[in-house]
């Protein structure tokens, strides 16, 4: 293993024939391990210019000078300098004129990026020109396959190739009573890890006409550390009936091994809502917010007139209500201006405990309005939709926006490994969690404990602590909270309920914890979810198998090794005639020994 790592992993002693050889094995060091480099100084022989020493580091070395306008930044810029110390040191031996190695450190004092991770600063990037050949002919084997087999068949070849990529692809199919494809369901190794980790609370809609064969599209989501979109499963629908969600919901249960979430959200559907209840009872059924205002703006925006505001009331009525009797109050009012006159309103209100605040505010949301996710992968797709494309061609432009996804939360731990949050106040409390919250989450619980800040306690009664908004202009929105805390656990509860249902402690509980001494968040309101170290969580299938979430990374991780090595040589080649066809006779001759060697051999 040691001999392994001399290729790579600096040491005392080292020698390098020149300062840029020297520079490149420390950049593909830090690659390889997970940071990006920077120069530092160097040092020269002014009689012949020679470098005589030079300083390598790691770009999180050095910290960020105080910034007088701060205090007026709504966001300030994250930190991306931590004081990191780990660095390479070469100085010139004159006897041997060579560098050497004569200062190593390698600890970091920050994360380090994950192996999936690609982007980081100060490493070349692979040409784009390279994924755009492989969506090329990827689109052309799909037209191939459409071509002669016709649309069902491709779509299992099409299922059978991911199937051979990744062990952990899962497809079913249900299959009409003549024999035809009536519903398909399917899940990639990303969706199954995404799932075990993030798929407490899932949305699922559905899309009509997405093709000429006008089958449904129906996707699952969710929302991953980043509070960023994640996909659990996609499914193609010849219908809308109860039997066809009953077998779409069975399927996807089946594929990420049983395991039901918490919350499920949809849109308002009688058939959806039916299958639901039977194959998962014990699921809180939400309705998606989203859906209702498009059709509150639908149904009752032609009663807005005269002065009066029926779709402000009915929002209000989905959101600003806290107890139950000020909701049936409001409603009843609005029913009163309407006087029978909209039926959609009678029977959205059947279905209030799915959709109102009061009655969801105990529910375990994460704090997320519902549908956005759906609605923001949908949008991603409208290109797509209602248009003439074969079921095959559909596929490939979705697999396509699921890169594009999963591209998205590789840049998130990017960022992560790479740049903190700013801490507005410098206190115990906001350290711990930056260390232990993604950014995004970071900055929403530094919101409440800066809501914390103005508030104050209006009364106690025993264990129970009254906390209320310091408000000098009688304008704030904020809603006083009943905290109760007990010392001898610290357990902390408060009437918003908003641990409960987002993960966060609220600005009512962050006041009475401060007021009783308590310096760190405790840790049973730490939601792993939340944390820097939720995928840390490893995933197994059915077998006790490890799922590998992205099966080709090796692959890749290989062919940017050898593009690393080529790209330097051929844009340098490129300069001179003689020397480009030189390396382009060296290049045919090995591609020749290649194939001779390689050719019969399996991939």
């Amino acid at each position: 293993m040691e001999e392994q790592q001399d290729d790579f992993v600096p040491r005392l002693g080292k020698e390098f024939q020149t300062v840029d050889e020297a520079w490149s094995a420390w950049r593909d060091y830090g690659e390889r391990i997970g940071f990006g480099v920077r120069l530092s100084y160097g040092h020269k022989n002014i009689k012949d210019d020679i470098i005589t020493s030079k300083l390598f580091l790691c770009s999180c070395e050095g910290k960020r000078g105080v910034d007088k306008r701060d205090h007026l930044t709504k966001k300030p810029r994250a930190e991306t300098r931590t004081g990191c110390q780990a660095r390479l040191k070469i100085k010139l031996d004159k006897e041997t004129q060579k560098y050497k190695v004569v200062e190593f450190v390698s600890d970091h004092n920050h994360p380090l990026q994950q192996p999936t991770c690609y982007l980081i600063p100060s490493q070349p990037k692979i040409p784009e020109i390279a994924d755009i050949g492989i969506h090329l002919a990827d689109s052309l084997g799909v037209q191939k396959q459409v071509m002669k087999y016709g649309s069902a068949i491709a779509m299992m070849k099409y299922f059978e190739k991911h199937a051979l990529e990744d062990p952990s692809f899962k497809h079913f199919e249900d299959t009409s009573e003549e024999g035809e494809i009536a519903n398909v369901i399917w899940t990639h190794a990303k969706m199954i890890v995404a799932y075990a980790r993030f798929g407490d609370v899932v949305e699922f809609d559905t899309l009509f006409g997405t093709n000429n064969e006008k089958w449904a599209f129906g996707i699952f989501v969710g929302f991953n550390h980043f509070r960023e979109i994640v996909i659990f499963g996609a499914a193609l629908m010849c219908d809308q009936s109860k039997e066809s969600f009953e077998w779409v919901f069975t399927k996807f249960l089946e594929a990420h091994g049983g395991k039901k979430p918490i919350t499920i959200f949809t849109k308002q559907n009688c058939s959806m809502e039916h299958a639901l209840e039977k194959v998962m009872p014990d699921t809180r059924h939400g309705l998606c917010t989203w859906h209702i205002e498009q059709n509150c703006v639908k149904y009752l925006s032609r009663f807005n007139k005269d002065g009066i505001d029926i779709t402000g009331d009915f929002k209000a009525c989905m959101y600003r209500y806290e107890e139950e009797k000020e909701f049936e109050d409001a409603f009843n009012a609005l029913r009163g201006k309407l006087n029978g006159r909209e039926k959609w309103l009678e029977i959205i209100y059947d279905s209030r405990k799915k959709w109102a605040h009061c009655f969801m505010k105990n529910a375990y949301t994460l704090g997320i309005l519902c549908a956005q996710a759906s609605v923001s992968i949908s949008s991603n797709l409208k290109a797509y939709l209602n248009c003439k494309l074969d079921i095959c061609r559909f596929l490939e432009y979705f697999d396509r926006d699921l890169d594009e996804n999963h591209e998205r939360e590789i840049k998130s731990e990017s960022d992560m490994a790479s740049k903190l949050p700013r801490l507005k106040l410098n206190v115990p409390i906001l350290r711990e969690a930056r260390k232990l919250y993604t950014p995004k989450v970071f900055e929403l619980f530094q919101a409440e404990f800066e809501l914390s800040g103005s508030a104050y306690i209006e009364c106690l009664e025993g264990d129970t602590y009254t906390v209320a908004m310091c408000d000098i202009d009688n304008e704030t929105p904020h809603k006083s909270g009943r905290v109760v805390w007990t010392r001898e656990d610290q357990t902390v509860s408060c009437s918003c309920k908003k641990f409960e249902r987002e993960g966060i402690l609220c600005w009512h509980a962050l006041k009475v914890l401060n007021r009783e001494d308590i310096k760190v968040i405790p840790p049973r309101y730490v939601l792993n979810r939340w944390t820097k170290a939720a995928k840390d969580v490893i995933v197994v299938d059915l077998e006790g198998r490890r799922v590998i979430e992205d099966p080709l990374l090796d692959v890749r991780n290989r062919n940017a090794d050898l593009v690393r090595i080529l790209t330097p040589i051929c844009g340098k080649a490129a300069q001179n005639e003689e020397q480009s066809q030189f390396l382009r006779n060296e290049l045919l001759a090995v591609q020749q020994k290649y194939e001779e060697k390689y050719e019969n051999l399996p991939m």
